[in-house]
């Protein structure tokens, strides 16, 4: 992480004063850069890398005690400061909050195939690829399940003809169904690959989302990326010329 986007991090960054940055400043040379120990010349360095006017005398900042209060820095025999332990605990939660998932992989698929859908659906998934990324395969697969329903729902709706796939209470079906609905429907034609990767999508989706006693590892999604490329390439195609049309 580089300054910029540490001080991104930092609640109301444009409204603090340069006193009230020193201390996320030398949080982030301390816990960020790895740093052992910083100078007052290595907060002037974070002021002007970072294009923020600087403390008018770090030096004097760094040994100033607050009223009544302790310095919240410890300066050693050498002359270089450490940030007060009860500091360190008050910033790290304050970033940590405020940390953004790391964008998922391509290891699952490529998130592109879904640049051209709506937002929801680039979200579910982000959350199938990310669930991967952490070897959360149960959990990617129940996202995987949700994903491919989603897609066959939003291709009935842009055909108009979403009432085909729901109940008589007006609830769409569950994946079984729509998978069915989505290989009878005649305003389009599956291929066979496509046809016959549902299945085996269908199959590992619903052992983890309803067999408590199966538990999903990486070799049982890793078969699963070759049927996946092809459902979600075939279904944003036919969303995409439905859309068109």
């Amino acid at each position: 992480m580089d300054l910029d986007d540490f001080i991104k991090k930092i609640p109301e960054n444009n409204n603090l004063s340069a006193s009230q940055l020193i201390p996320y400043f030398a949080y982030f040379l301390l816990r960020i850069k790895g740093l052992d120990s910083f100078s007052a010349k290595d907060i002037e360095n974070c002021f002007s890398e970072s294009h923020i006017k600087p403390y008018t005398n770090i030096p004097s900042f760094l040994s100033s005690k607050l009223k009544g209060q302790s310095s919240l820095f410890i300066k050693d025999k050498e002359g270089k400061y450490h940030l007060q332990r009860k500091v360190i605990q008050e910033i790290e939660p304050i970033i940590k909050t405020n940390e953004e998932a790391p964008s998922p992989s391509n290891n699952l698929f490529p998130i592109e195939l879904l640049d051209n859908t709506r937002d929801y659906i680039k979200k579910v998934a982000t959350q199938a690829i990310s669930c991967y990324d952490f070897n959360l395969f149960d959990a990617s697969l129940v996202m995987i399940r949700k994903l491919i329903e989603t897609l066959i729902i939003e291709l009935f709706e842009i055909e108009g003809i979403a009432n085909k796939i729901k109940n008589d209470k007006g609830h769409f079906f569950y994946l079984s169904d729509l998978i069915d609905k989505l290989e009878s429907e005649t305003s389009w034609n599956l291929t066979r690959n496509t046809i016959k990767s549902l299945g085996d999508i269908k199959k590992y989706g619903d052992l983890s989302a309803h067999n408590r006693r199966f538990n999903a590892r990486k070799p049982d999604l890793d078969g699963l990326k070759k049927d996946l490329r092809i459902v979600i390439e075939e279904l944003v195609v036919l969303i995409d010329f439905q859309r068109k049309r």
